[in-house]
Formats: structure tokens, sequence, C-alpha cells
């Protein structure tokens, strides 16, 4: 899917005149390599581009990965389907385009913090491709919670500025791609392979950008209010999961930050639900 060619030692100097066009399109296809297994086309890296400096295209990433959610949640209504099966064949087809992509790092973090006792044996249970306990009850819980917060949000009664509930799951998974940025930038790899190693902490204003574009999408599609509450959850959970992490593992790992995706997203749609109950209550 991805050749690599050599290219300068400094992963964030400035493009040269004639490639800035194509930095911006290498960063997009690199971040749609990452997050999805949605075919992309064959390229070559020609620029500098490379994992941390296309952060800013992330939630880009998951903006269109919640399209796809939305999509055959409308679908399935349109089918004349109940409320709750949609919901949960929405969120089936975000697992498959993304090919459980974060689950896998949410079940694998939760094992290792639950069942080693050192920094050495959690790092080794993260790396072992079985599912314990620890990460079946995770993941059960969080496509539960998932599945259920979404649905009671359908039932507040509040609606979203544009495009309906769908538009719901759009700026949610924006906000978890977004979210990964904090523990990116606070934490170091805490291993010199794999995929935290090899994602360069992205700059400051790489971040601030990505984030920038998940809370304008989100004011355009659900509304100024809405974006705050989704802003806030998010980064919180970020904010929380980079402190959990450092205590538990010294640094960031791909499990971390997968983990981190899906816990700002639960959280991010619980807290929607407060507020549109608020919001009926009015």
């Amino acid at each position: 899917m991805l050749n690599r060619t050599e290219v300068s030692s400094d992963p964030y100097a400035r493009a040269t005149p004639q490639t800035p066009l194509r930095r911006i399109g290498e960063e997009v296809l690199l971040a749609w390599t990452l997050l999805t297994r949605i075919p992309a086309p064959r390229f070559q890296l020609r620029t500098r581009a490379n994992l941390g400096s296309a952060f800013w295209a992330y939630p880009l990433i998951g903006a269109a990965i919640g399209v796809i959610g939305g999509a055959v949640y409308a679908i399935a209504i349109e089918l004349g389907m109940g409320m709750l099966s949609p919901v949960a064949m929405a969120l089936a087809a975000m697992v498959l385009a993304t090919g459980a992509f974060h689950e896998d790092g949410l079940g694998d973090f939760m094992d290792g913090i639950g069942g080693g006792q050192t920094r050495e044996r959690k790092l080794e249970i993260m790396r072992d491709s079985r599912l314990g306990t620890y990460g079946v009850m995770a993941l059960v819980t969080f496509f539960l919670l998932s599945t259920t917060l979404l649905f009671e949000l359908e039932n507040t009664g509040w609606q979203p500025t544009v495009g309906g509930f769908a538009s719901v799951l759009v700026c949610v998974a924006a906000f978890q791609r977004a979210a990964i940025g904090l523990p990116l930038i606070l934490l170091k790899p805490v291993r010199s392979d794999g995929l935290a190693a090899d994602t360069p902490r992205p700059r400051s204003r790489i971040v601030a950008l990505g984030i920038l574009i998940a809370t304008l999408l989100s004011v355009v599609l659900l509304g100024p209010a809405a974006t705050l509450v989704l802003f806030a959850a998010s980064m919180l959970t970020a904010l929380g999961m980079s402190w959990l992490t450092w205590q538990q593992l010294g640094g960031r790992t791909g499990d971390a930050l997968g983990a981190t995706a899906c816990l700002a997203g639960v959280v991010s749609v619980a807290a929607l639900v407060v507020f549109g109950n608020a919001q009926s209550g009015l």
C-alpha cells in the first residue's frame, strides 16, 4: 500500500515551494491508511510527510468514518427499522471501516494495566495477541455503553443543527481522533519500536489544527453549545488517559492511543446525553 522513500532527517522542515499540495495529499493518505482499512491509492512519500505531521488530518478521517456510520444509520431508519438496531449497525459499520483499530488498542491496554504488576509485565501483556478477561470486559462495556448512550441521545428530543442524528456520529468520530493528539504531545514512546515509536511527536500547532478542524466541523453540524460539550468531554478524557498512561506505563503506546480514542468517544456521547436532556427541559 505504501512505499517510503528517503526524506530529510527533520520531519517538520518546511516543504519546498513545489510540493505543498503534494505534502497535504500525502499526509491525508497517510492518515487514511493508518486509521482505516479502506483501500487508498498507491503512493510514494516524496515530501517530509509522516504520521506525526499528518495528525491534523486525523479528525478529517474520523469524520469520514462517521459519515459511513451515519449513512448506515440513515439507510436502516429508511428501511423501517426501530431506533436501537440502526445505532448498533452504524457502530458495526464504523468498526469494519477501521478494522477495529482503536478497539483493539482498548482491549490490549486494559489487559495490560489490569493483569500486570510491573510496567515491564504490563507492556508484555499488551503485546500478547490473545485477549484476556480485562480486555473482553472493556470491549463489551464499551460497545454496550456506546449503543445505549447513542440510543438515549436519540430520545432526548435534542436535534443537531444540520444533518440530523447522523451528524453526531460524524462529530464524535472527529473528536475521538483529535483527542489522540494530547497523549501524542504530552508523552514519549515507551518502546523503541511499534506504532507509537513510528509516530513522531507532532508539533503543538499541528495538534491544535487537528482539534480546530474537529471543532469547526462540530460548530457547523451541531451548533456552538453542543460543540463546547464535545470539546470539553473529549479533551478532559484525553488528559485523564495521558495521566493514567504515564502512571501505568511511563510513556505512550499505540494501544494507549487507541484506548484514548475509544474512551473519548464514550464520554463525549454521555456528555451529549446530559446536554440533550438539559436542552429538552428548557
